[in-house]
This record gives C-alpha cells, sequence and structure tokens, in this order.
C-alpha cells in the first residue's frame, strides 16, 4: 500500500479515489488497433492523416482524441496544441474521458480556449474525478491542468518503450496549497545494454529524475493559480505515459499527405511538410 504523507482518514480515501479515476487516461487496450495507431505504428503518417477529417463535428471520438494527440505531439501533423484542443473538446463531447482530461487541461492553460481553471475543474468533475467535490472546481482545474501537462512531457522525454507494462502509469501526490510532489509509483524500466568492457546494464532512462523535471516544467507552464483557492488537500494522480500512438518514430515524415489546411470551429489541422 502507498504511503499517504497527509494523515486523516477521509484525505487518504480523497487520494485513492482521485488516483483511481485519473487512471482512465490512455488506454492502451482501446486505442491500439484503431486504423490511425495501427497507420503510425507502420510509418504510413499519410494514411493516418487521410483517416482524420478537417471539420472537427465528423470525426467519432476515438478519432477526435488521436487527432488531438497527433497535433499536440507533432506525430506526422504540423504540432499544433491550440488546434488540438478541438478535436479533444469533440471526443470529450462523445464521452471519452482521457480526451476530456486533455481538454480541460486545454482550458486550464488558455491554449485555444479562453484561460479558466474554475471551468476545467468543472469538465474534469464530469469525468467522475472527486464526485463528492472535496476539491473545489478551481482547485481541481489546477491539478488536472498540471496532471496532463506533466504526462505530456514525460510521453516525449522518456524513449519510447522505456517504461515497460501494458498500461504503464506514474503515480504522484500532490498537494495544491504547498506544491508540494511526491513520486509513489513509476513503471518498470527497460535496462540498457552494458558499457564496453562491463557487464552491468543500467535503466536506460532515470524515471524519478524525468518524472521530477516534467512536473517542475508542468509548475512553469500553467498560469499562476490564486493561492487563496487552492485546496489543502494531498490528491493523488496517476500520469498517462502510454505511448501506443508513437509506437512508429516521431520524425515528422519525408512526404505529407496533401491535405490543405481546413479551419472548421476555429480549428486548423497542419500537415507537416
Amino acid at each position: 500500500m502507498n504511503c499517504i504523507t497527509t494523515p486523516g482518514w477521509s484525505r487518504y480515501l480523497l487520494a485513492i479515489a482521485l488516483g483511481a479515476a485519473l487512471t482512465t487516461q490512455g488506454s492502451a487496450a482501446a486505442l491500439s488497433a484503431h486504423p490511425i495507431v495501427i497507420a503510425v505504428r507502420h510509418g504510413d503518417c499519410s494514411g493516418a492523416v487521410k483517416l482524420v477529417n478537417p471539420n472537427v463535428a465528423s470525426n467519432d471520438g476515438q478519432t477526435a482524441f488521436l487527432a488531438g494527440r497527433m497535433l499536440d505531439e507533432g506525430i506526422c501533423l504540423k504540432e499544433d496544441s491550440a488546434a488540438a484542443t478541438g478535436f479533444y473538446a469533440r471526443s470529450s463531447e462523445l464521452g471519452d474521458k482521457s480526451a476530456a482530461l486533455e481538454y480541460a487541461s486545454k482550458v486550464g492553460l488558455g491554449n485555444g480556449a479562453e484561460q479558466s481553471y474554475e471551468r476545467a475543474g468543472d469538465l474534469c468533475r464530469v469525468t467522475g474525478i472527486d464526485p463528492q467535490s472535496h476539491l473545489s472546481a478551481y482547485a481541481l482545474g489546477y491539478v488536472c491542468t498540471l496532471d496532463a501537462v506533466a504526462a505530456g512531457l514525460l510521453r516525449r522525454a522518456v524513449p519510447i518503450g522505456a517504461f515497460q507494462g501494458s498500461a504503464p502509469a506514474v503515480t504522484v501526490e500532490f498537494n495544491p496549497a504547498n506544491a508540494e510532489m511526491h513520486i509513489r509509483a513509476t513503471p518498470n524500466v527497460r535496462m540498457g545494454d552494458a558499457p564496453l568492457g562491463s557487464r552491468r546494464r543500467g535503466a536506460v532512462v532515470d524515471a524519478p529524475a524525468e518524472i521530477n523535471k516534467a512536473w517542475r516544467q508542468a509548475l512553469a507552464a500553467a498560469p499562476k493559480p490564486d493561492a487563496a483557492r487552492l485546496d489543502n488537500q494531498v490528491v493523488q494522480l496517476s500520469l498517462d505515459v502510454d505511448t501506443t500512438l508513437e509506437d512508429s518514430n516521431r520524425a515528422s515524415p519525408q512526404h505529407a499527405p496533401a491535405f490543405l489546411p481546413t479551419e472548421t470551429q476555429g480549428v486548423n489541422i497542419h500537415p507537416v511538410k
């Protein structure tokens, strides 16, 4: 059982409830068979992009979520995190909880949407997080924003395949009032080749160091919150570090699909050139 640093049974229950809810992010099993994921895995960026309709409202939930992730992280498409917001919103409207959390973070950041931690918290709560409202909507929105931003930074920083397991997750505890974060669980890390002249193999990545770095960067990236509105509660968060969509190389493709940028609902898609 993980150790909870803040005393109090009610706070312990809160941490467990939030942690369980946030593990819905990035379900590898649900996405691994999607045609877009298969195309990316085989290096077929043109095929992957053709499966996305530039009219945001014409995409189903999973396709919209994957389109948002592609735009957010520059996978087969020119990176455009603001444009990703519209696709996450579409997927969220169709009930995808992973997309709802990503959309909430965009609102928390003010990236492609008007900045509001309170609205971000409402979006998070709709997914089932903190249903008893132990946290204010404002504090919850701040927490969810940090969670998604840190997870995205980790997916970029950690080599693909470094974290092992069917659905790898990083678990941290965070107190929004004092900004203290403690790592509680990390996935198994793949071992690299032994250095020349040595039989000792080391991990391909220093997971705690990368997690701490990503969290610091997330704190710096998020708009400064109103400290008076942050609850003094320890919450347990599960960061989505699943790289199912990135099984192929992240590098930009040599030949982009002939896909003209189309503006729909304030969203533009720009293929990599």
